[in-house]
């Protein structure tokens, strides 16, 4: 944090995403009142999940051919004027399926431009040395602003307003563009910039199919939260299960991020694990356990908070031993394509997740969705583990 660039980046950030977490709540929690469909709930995952697989790539790209805060700029724009058509439109009574839709598709697309160019900032703003400290650091942020924007989306919606959590939403982004505005980010040096176009995908998906080992850790996260992540099905265990409304539906959708900070004090003994293949593995059955017991018993909320909390806090063992592997085995020059990549099966895999669940509950219960996609998540696990294993092999230092 002494570091001037990466505490800008850091603290906008930071506010940043907590307004957005918010409006993830309002979307999710006005959806839900709109059409009660869990189904539609699941549609809207998929709506922000295609574009994210689509054009992720493309973003890694351009991060690792142009200058990343000026592109992070022109998203976080789209982004602010995505939220305040939500707003608009909520305030004049005119929202409706159709603009909820349109507006997550755009945003969406623009998101798959600025996950890449974000995490592939976060090494150039600090020395090497400190890289995994401030990769940890970046990974606590987003845990702790999951657990604020959630429980304050759900607070504010009661207390002010679906519109003015949007507004909200809308201000956060002009704290990030104003941070943006702030920073000195070091260029890619022209030698080392991505071809433009194919030839610089094709250069990203060389490097990944020569390393197996990131492939298979990204695709454990994947399939993991692809099959056990309840995240869609919140709204209705707040509205019919646990009868706990938006309030509790903050709480519910904060329990896990609460879980992931609570092991805050611990990233560095995480980062020090010796073999972070076999942790990430470990972390992701921990994961699917807690959301197998999560579906079985529903409530009370304090017993359902505290089951999440628990997947949270093996999340966040999954993703510190993650990004370590991918962010200290990528060089520079492709950390842009990783980048997306990353946001292709981490960003990807819970957005089709939640259209896969949403899905499973409208054909069956919500109930069993949970259940059986906790089960799916572990065997999907032991499956990658066999097929893969170095992965019980796998040590990277944090000085490489």
């Amino acid at each position: 944090m002494r570091n001037r660039n990466f505490a800008l980046f850091f603290w906008g950030e930071l506010l940043s995403s907590t307004g957005t977490q918010m409006q993830v709540v309002a979307v999710s929690w006005q959806v839900y009142q709109l059409t009660h469909s869990a189904v539609m709930l699941g549609v809207i995952g998929l709506l922000q999940a295609i574009p994210r697989l689509i054009f992720s790539l493309v973003g890694g790209v351009l991060a690792d051919t142009f200058d990343r805060r000026k592109l992070l700029l022109i998203v976080e724009v789209i982004l602010a004027t995505a939220s305040a058509i939500l707003a608009i439109s909520t305030e004049f009574k005119t929202i409706n399926i159709a603009i909820f839709c349109g507006v997550v598709l755009i945003s969406a697309t623009v998101s798959a431009f600025e996950f890449p160019s974000r995490q592939s900032m976060i090494p150039s703003l600090v020395p090497p040395e400190q890289i995994a400290n401030a990769v940890s650091l970046n990974t606590v942020m987003m845990q702790v602003t999951m657990i604020g924007g959630s429980t304050l989306g759900g607070l504010a919606i009661a207390q002010i307003g679906v519109v003015n959590t949007y507004w909200l939403d809308v201000f956060s982004y002009c704290i990030v563009i104003g941070s943006l505005l702030l920073m000195v980010v070091p260029r890619i040096p022209v030698e080392k910039r991505a071809q433009a176009g194919w030839g610089g995908m094709r250069d990203g998906l060389h490097f990944l199919r020569t390393h197996p080992l990131l492939l298979a850790v990204l695709s454990l996260d994947f399939f993991a939260t692809l099959f056990g992540s309840p995240k869609a099905l919140l709204p209705v265990y707040a509205s019919d299960i646990l009868h706990v409304g938006p309030q509790g539906l903050g709480i519910l959708l904060g329990s896990i991020s609460f879980g992931a900070v609570a092991l805050t004090p611990l990233t560095g003994k995480i980062s020090r694990i010796a073999r972070q293949g076999m942790g990430v593995v470990l972390a992701i059955i921990g994961w699917g356990i807690c959301i197998i017991l999560f579906g079985v018993a529903p409530g009370p909320l304090w017993l359902s908070a505290l089951l999440l909390a628990g997947a949270g806090a093996a999340d966040m063992v999954s993703m510190v031993l993650r990004h370590l592997l991918v962010q200290l085995t990528t060089p520079d020059e492709f950390r842009g394509r990783m980048g997306a990549v990353t946001a292709m099966f981490v960003v990807g895999g819970p957005m089709l997740g939640q259209f896969e669940s949403g899905l499973v509950a409208g054909l069956t219960t919500t109930q069993f969705s949970v259940i059986s996609g906790g089960v799916a998540c572990m065997v999907s696990t032991l499956i990658i583990a066999v097929l893969v294993p170095s992965l019980f092999k796998a040590r990277i230092s944090a000085t490489t």
